[in-house]
């Protein structure tokens, strides 16, 4: 609730949707299916910022990290093979070809790290879940990653991620900081374009309850890899799209997705997009709740 309190205060244009999300996710978490009511309750927890006394050590280790990651001055040789800005509209033979950039791990981590409400959601997400088999399509310097695996650890034994990651540099950085947090047996990267790593994974490693799909934001990629990630889920699982509302294509993309009939429950947090596939939910849930 402190977090609720923070935002209402300090944003005050926002008091009636963030208020409009609380009861929303609140009723969501009512809901007389079990997988909504989860759901439900782990966007809520996220919302008004609620850990566990029992996982707050654990979640305050890898914001540590972040600090440290995002004063880091060390210098990498970076390969970009995604979208570049909201405005570049690359082709798809632009953006496979890439291009290769120099950054410090401090700029890769600010730039490109989720804020804390975000990763407080995947973590919520994860750990009300009890994802077991997880892939995550960008890793930059592996903050995400190590929320959703840390969540997969408090959740109970046998979670597993698999972490996609163009940039070879930053690969290298996201393992040394799996280790530092002792995550590094729990977490695999995998490194190269994810149009040339994603289905052998899935062919590998599939059938998977959980992607996190984020690094790429592009309307064609996203639509392309829900595409390619269907067929590879367990019959209850949950996709997590990131940057919904960062260029008029991927608000296009998020847009087909929420209409898509195959998909009976989704979420629309703001920057990020929740959807969960359940045969056993009987009816369409489509809820709009804004966490920031």
């Amino acid at each position: 609730m402190q977090l609720l309190l923070r935002k209402i205060v300090t944003r005050p244009h926002r008091i009636a949707a963030i208020l409009s999300s609380s009861k929303a996710l609140q009723e969501l978490s009512r809901h007389p299916h079990p997988t909504a009511q989860a759901i439900g309750a782990a966007c809520y927890r996220a919302l008004i910022g609620e850990v566990a006394p029992e996982e707050r050590a654990a979640i305050a280790r890898i914001e540590a990290l972040r600090t440290r990651a995002a004063a880091s001055q060390e210098l990498l040789q970076v390969e970009d093979f995604g979208a570049v800005s909201p405005t570049a509209n690359l082709t798809q033979e632009q953006m496979y070809a890439g291009r290769t950039v120099q950054r410090t791990v401090g700029e890769s981590s600010r730039a490109a790290s989720k804020r804390p409400v975000w990763t407080a959601l995947l973590y919520q997400l994860v750990r009300a879940f009890a994802a077991k088999r997880c892939v995550e399509l960008g890793c930059c310097v592996g903050v995400s990653a190590a929320y959703q695996a840390t969540a997969m650890q408090a959740a109970g034994p046998g979670g597993h991620l698999w972490t996609l990651e163009g940039a070879k540099a930053l690969a290298e950085v996201s393992q040394r900081h799996f280790k530092q947090l002792g995550l590094d047996g729990q977490i695999d990267v995998v490194v190269g374009r994810f149009q040339d790593t994603l289905e052998s994974l899935l062919q590998a490693q599939g059938p998977i309850d959980y992607a996190f799909i984020d690094g790429h934001h592009d309307e064609q990629a996203t639509l392309r890899y829900l595409e390619q990630i269907l067929p590879h889920c367990q019959p209850r699982a949950m996709l997590v799209f990131d940057d919904i509302d960062w260029s008029e294509g991927m608000k296009r993309a998020w847009q087909a997705i929420w209409a898509d009939p195959r998909l009976p429950m989704a979420i629309d947090c703001g920057e990020i997009g929740v959807v969960v596939l359940d045969s056993t939910l009987a009816e369409r849930i489509r809820v709009r709740a804004p966490l920031w």
